[in-house]
């Protein structure tokens, strides 16, 4: 969450100095859409991340009838 913050900010500081002029704009421009890319892939990362732990927590979850039907029968 920290490195998503201080990306904002400086995403923020660089938006407000592009405002200044065109060459700000040609000097910042490329720098900010960097920032951009990386706040993308990291977000894209966590949503990966969050989708997989779902998943196994889905699967470790499921009580699969012939497993519950051996413990039973090896009792």
């Amino acid at each position: 969450m920290n490195d998503r913050e201080n990306a904002n900010t400086l995403y923020t500081n660089l938006y407000l100095k592009m405002e200044g002029s065109q060459s700000d704009h040609v000097a910042v421009g490329s720098i900010m859409a960097k920032y951009l890319e990386r706040m993308c892939k990291s977000n894209e990362q966590i949503l990966k991340l969050a989708d997989l732990i779902a998943k196994e927590e889905l699967k470790a979850s499921k009580i699969d009838a012939d497993d519950m039907f051996s413990a039973i029968s090896d009792k």
